[in-house]
Parts: structure tokens; C-alpha cells; sequence
């Protein structure tokens, strides 16, 4: 299965880009994964930013999943049963999305074919990119049965 996850916006912190390198190292043992940052663009319009169109063309054909703070939350086992779902019967890959600071426009989130929250409270775009990560390698821990989440 592949999945990928983008974002907009340079990762400034050391400590998120070495954790982004050890969960991608991670990921890749379950599943063809990729992590991409995208240039965030100046200035935002109604019809969203230059990186949001960037971020709808490396996700086509891809489940698209935006991180909104309106979207759903699941608990670990709802992350891993969605997983399970998405590779039965060979569907398509899935693309994490995750906006900068200002969020998405409401054009990119209705492109998303779901809005998922990490929480009810605000995190850090930065944070919520390693939550992501954490959960979706939690998710396929769990799937193949590893005692990582226990």
C-alpha cells in the first residue's frame, strides 16, 4: 500500500526532522511510504495557495485525507481499522495532507475525501506532522500484530 504524506511549510526544528527521518525509516518496513514538504506560498486567496494546488496534483489519485481541526478523531484502533480497510481489495493509495499555519481554504478541504483531527486541541503544524507520523506507523503496528503499541 502507499502512503504518502505532505505538508506545507519548512521544517524549521531539528528535533521534527530527525523524528520525521526515523518514522519514515519506520514506515517503509509496512508500506511504500513517502513524506514531501511543500514551499509554502505568500499570501492566501479564497481559491487557496500555490502549495494547496501543488498538494492537489501529488495527491491525485490518491484517498486524500486533510488534517482539519473540524474533522474527525480517531482513537489508535480506528487509525488501524481504517488502514485495514483502505488495502483490502487493492484500493488506492492514501495521502496524508497537512496545511501550514493558516490551515487549508475551504476549496482544498472539499477536495479531501475525509478531514480527520489528531485533537481537540490546537497543535503546532510542525507537532501535529510527527503526531501523523506516530499514528499511522502505530496503526500498522498494530495490523501486523507488533508489540510496539502495547
Amino acid at each position: 500500500m502507499q502512503v504518502k504524506v505532505l505538508w506545507i511549510g519548512k521544517t524549521r526544528l531539528p528535533g521534527v526532522a530527525a523524528l520525521t527521518e526515523e518514522y519514515t525509516k519506520r514506515l517503509a518496513r509496512y508500506c511504500d511510504f513517502h513524506a514531501e514538504e511543500l514551499r509554502e506560498g505568500k499570501g492566501k486567496s479564497k481559491e487557496g495557495t500555490a502549495a494547496e494546488a501543488a498538494m492537489l496534483a501529488r495527491s491525485e489519485g490518491s484517498y486524500r485525507v486533510a488534517l482539519d481541526p473540524a474533522g474527525r478523531q480517531w482513537s489508535s484502533p480506528e487509525w488501524a481499522a481504517f488502514f485495514r480497510k483502505r488495502s483490502e481489495g487493492g484500493s488506492r493509495g492514501v495521502c496524508f495532507c497537512v496545511g501550514g499555519a493558516e490551515g487549508f481554504s475551504l476549496p482544498f478541504r472539499e477536495e479531501a475525501d475525509l478531514q480527520v483531527s489528531l485533537s481537540a486541541i490546537t497543535l503546532p503544524h510542525e507537532l501535529a506532522r510527527v503526531v501523523l507520523l506516530e499514528q499511522i506507523y502505530r496503526a500498522f503496528t498494530v495490523l501486523a500484530h507488533h508489540p510496539y503499541p502495547r
